[in-house]
């Protein structure tokens, strides 16, 4: 069950409180999370009880909060709900909640949020795709010059609020020979892939800088790992008057959408397949089938539609 625990749900958690009840047999008759039940009871009146009442008065008071103090406590309790039922990544989470009910909660609060419950023995860590999280991203130690953090990367682009701020990846052949260059755009989802003829950093800034001259739309930004095949940022972020970051080492989560599209492509590239059998034309054809697929996130409508509905606004 999503969304606010409503006062019929408070009124039959204290009379099942009342009763003695433990809180999983509580949380299973309202069909909610244990970890809802415990935040719920803790709202406690001044006798140090329960009650429904004062429990409701509350979480009105949350919800009108200023987003400078933290988002409200329902909306924290639908991002626990999102962790631990659905698996969904902090910044699926963040983009869900931007979509459907216009709350900007950044995928960074997210994780320190996770991160918080985690030292206090909490269990939302153990439901991140990616394993464990650590507040310490890992220190980048290798040799790109001029390389600009994600941690200098406008808010504007964590949030998905607009076209135009794309994440790139390769995607690499057996014993690492032959790749395909994949680029997403973050907010709408839409893909594109090219077969590469080598993967040294000038032929990656020549099929980057052409697959982004050719894409009719917005153009903000790109964000890529630390690999040396992306070393001639500069001259991409230059050519194409685009900004260029770089995630964290070993910080796949911080680009979910390009890590999300590459699964969706070894849906129609196994892993072990050998890049010399494949022709462009064919991953071409799963670019044209990814971006006419209906995506949940967009309301399901495909990232082509998506395209033109938000260039319209």
């Amino acid at each position: 069950m999503l969304g606010n625990i409503s006062l019929e749900e408070r009124i039959k958690i204290q009379t099942l409180n009342d009763k003695g009840c433990k809180v999983v047999e509580i949380a299973n008759y309202i069909g909610r999370h244990k970890s809802s039940i415990y935040r719920e009871l803790s709202k406690t009146g001044t006798d140090g009880q329960y009650d429904y009442r004062y429990a409701q008065e509350l979480t009105s008071l949350n919800m009108i909060r200023n987003l400078n103090q933290g988002p409200a406590t329902e909306t924290i309790d639908i991002i626990e709900n999102k962790i631990l039922t659905e698996q969904w990544s902090p910044e699926q989470i963040s983009g869900w909640l931007n979509l459907h009910h216009n709350i900007a909660i950044s995928h960074t609060w997210i994780y320190s949020h996770i991160d918080s419950d985690r030292k206090a023995g909490g269990e939302l860590s153990n439901h991140l795709r990616h394993g464990k999280y650590t507040s310490e991203p890992k220190e980048y130690k290798g040799k790109i010059p001029d390389r600009v953090s994600i941690e200098k990367r406008p808010e504007i682009i964590n949030e998905r609020s607009r076209l135009g701020d794309f994440e790139i990846d390769l995607i690499v052949g057996p014993k690492n020979r032959g790749a395909i260059l994949s680029i997403i755009d973050r907010l709408s989802r839409y893909c594109i892939l090219h077969k590469l003829s080598g993967k040294t950093a000038s032929e990656i800034e020549a099929s980057v800088i052409k697959a982004l001259d050719d894409y009719n739309g917005e153009k903000h930004s790109i964000t890529s790992d630390n690999g040396t095949e992306f070393t001639n940022h500069t001259a991409i972020s230059k050519s194409l008057n685009i900004d260029y970051y770089f995630a964290h080492p070993y910080a796949s989560y911080e680009r979910g959408s390009i890590e999300n599209l590459n699964g969706l492509i070894r849906q129609y590239i196994p892993k072990g397949t050998h890049f010399s059998d494949i022709e462009d034309g064919f991953v071409k054809n799963i670019e044209g089938k990814l971006n006419n697929r209906p995506r949940k996130v967009l309301g399901f409508m495909t990232p082509i539609e998506y395209n033109e509905v938000k260039s319209m606004c």
